[in-house]
């Protein structure tokens, strides 16, 4: 199948969306394997997650067809970055699905999860009260993408932000927004006396939900 989506978003961001179905000697003969690359992808156990960190690498490569050189590495925190390039980036996988978002302007979070009713187990520990509200007063089916929209949307958050030490419930806010097939939202980060707003999105993607957020200009004090 392999890339689903490429979607330029504006503000100088780009999205990408890639299905894994090609044989899995296909991804391991990629050249974009260096054996820089080969030793993070041989550090994964299982083979689906070799192929997701492979796949990761030709989805960049397919949404910067012009650029020579599109190895990333991640820092000390595990948020990617481009070796040599100046843009952004974030990755996401989940299953046979991986997500890439690209900015030359701001920060930038994306998440994809597959749709189940797991997530319902530990909303507690990702929703605030407000979000609770706005959950419990939704009718069946939509409560479940509502969860998951929100686990998807504070997880794109606390990639964008990149520093870790955030709690979900505490320093992470989705402000309420109209739950449909796909829609937009404003997420907050509110720590050390800052406040940072992002733009958010999401929609469904077959059985998945995908969320992004691109880093506002703005920062606001509290």
């Amino acid at each position: 199948m392999g890339i689903l989506i490429r979607k330029e978003l504006g503000k100088g961001a780009l999205l990408g969306v890639w299905k894994i179905e090609e044989d899995e000697d296909w991804y391991f003969s990629n050249p974009l394997l260096t054996e820089r690359v080969q030793i993070r992808i041989d550090a994964y156990k299982s083979v689906q997650r070799k192929l997701q960190g492979i796949a990761v690498r030709i989805l960049i490569k397919n949404l910067l067809p012009q650029e020579d050189n599109v190895d990333i590495d991640y820092d000390e925190k595990s948020k990617p970055f481009f070796v040599s390039l100046k843009a952004k980036i974030s990755v996401t996988h989940s299953e046979d699905m991986v997500a890439v978002l690209i900015s030359d302007q701001g920060e930038v979070g994306v998440d994809i999860e597959k749709c189940n009713t797991k997530v319902k187990r530990i909303f507690h520990k990702f929703m605030n009260e407000m979000e609770y509200e706005t959950y419990i007063s939704l009718k069946d089916p939509g409560k479940t993408d509502y969860l998951h929209i929100i686990w998807g949307a504070k997880e794109s958050l606390y990639k964008l932000y990149g520093k870790g030490n955030l709690d979900f419930r505490k320093h992470l806010l989705v402000r309420e927004f109209k739950l449909k097939s796909e829609g937009d939202f404003v997420g907050v980060i509110d720590k050390d006396d800052k406040m940072i707003k992002v733009d958010g999105y999401y929609s469904k993607v077959g059985k998945f939900v995908l969320v992004y957020v691109l880093e506002k200009v703005e920062h606001l004090a509290v």
